[in-house]
């Protein structure tokens, strides 16, 4: 019998995440489900185990924005990944640090996820066709990275907080990390495809805090999650893609471009160096 794919899939407790991971289990793959919080994570995992009795799913507690634990989790995984998603978010949240000093919404939706990729570079290589999913929004519209440093990337100060411009700015940090993910894989003759995918304006776990009269007119989670589950299995795909509903707020997903910001290369480039330098983390591919 033949070996069934692994994809790993961080934030899989709710919403996209564990509909992706739904997905994915329908399709043949065994999944590694991680969460922070354990009890979800679990009824979770169980529920997405009843899909397909022939695949294997792993729940593992995981705090993406702790490098170090990032890095420790990363260590104890030794074998082929053929997907990574990196799927975790949160959005708008009150300020708060991380334990590596960096304001939550960078250190978790984009930072750890840059650590993490990095950490679990060898065990997608070993594959034969691997992808990192990388997950954006459309508010990466209005990032503002344009002067991008590592203190406004780090973001320590509450003074400098304002919860929604720093929201746009860690989804416009994913998508333009996927974009320079892609270009550094391909110069390093690399097989592991980078792309990007958004929701479109999807119903998750993150709009709990902030609930909204017109919430009814969203998509379902299921819905929004079809863009990364098409990231995915969508063969034709090279790497560089940026995936996202045609409508932008809603409907199926299809190849989308992003704003001229999200494919300015030097600062790309630049927030690579600035992700090594916080992190600690030394991405060589």
């Amino acid at each position: 019998m033949a070996k069934n794919k692994q994809a790993l899939i961080t934030g899989a407790s709710s919403g996209l995440g564990l509909n992706a991971a739904m997905a994915l289990a329908q399709d043949g793959y065994d999944i590694i489900m991680t969460a922070r919080g354990k009890k979800r994570l679990d009824q979770a995992a169980l529920e997405v185990g009843k899909i397909n009795n022939q695949v294997k799913i792993t729940a593992m507690v995981l705090d993406v924005s702790n490098f170090d634990e990032v890095r420790d989790f990363a260590n104890k995984q030794k074998g082929i990944l053929d997907v990574l998603m990196n799927n975790a978010g949160v959005m708008g949240p009150d300020f708060s640090l991380s334990a590596d000093g960096i304001e939550s919404q960078m250190a978790i939706n984009h930072l750890g996820h840059f650590v993490l990729t990095a950490a679990l570079w060898k065990n997608l290589e070993s594959a034969s066709k691997p992808k990192v999913i990388s997950l954006s929004s459309t508010v990466h519209r209005r990032g503002k990275l344009h002067q991008a440093s590592a203190k406004k990337i780090r973001g320590s100060e509450i003074a400098d907080y304002d919860r929604w411009q720093r929201y746009a700015d860690t989804k416009l940090a994913c998508l333009l990390f996927a974009r320079e993910l892609d270009i550094r894989a391909k110069q390093a003759g690399s097989k592991v495809l980078s792309i990007a995918a958004h929701p479109g304006w999807a119903i998750t776990g993150l709009q709990d805090n902030f609930p909204n009269r017109f919430d009814r007119f969203a998509q379902t989670a299921k819905q929004g999650a079809q863009s990364q589950i098409m990231a995915v299995t969508n063969e034709s795909l090279k790497g560089g893609e940026f995936v996202g509903p045609n409508l932008e707020l809603w409907g199926k997903p299809k190849l989308i471009k992003g704003t001229a910001h999200s494919r300015d290369l030097p600062l790309a480039s630049r927030l690579w160096e600035i992700s090594e330098e916080l992190t600690g983390e030394k991405f060589e591919l």
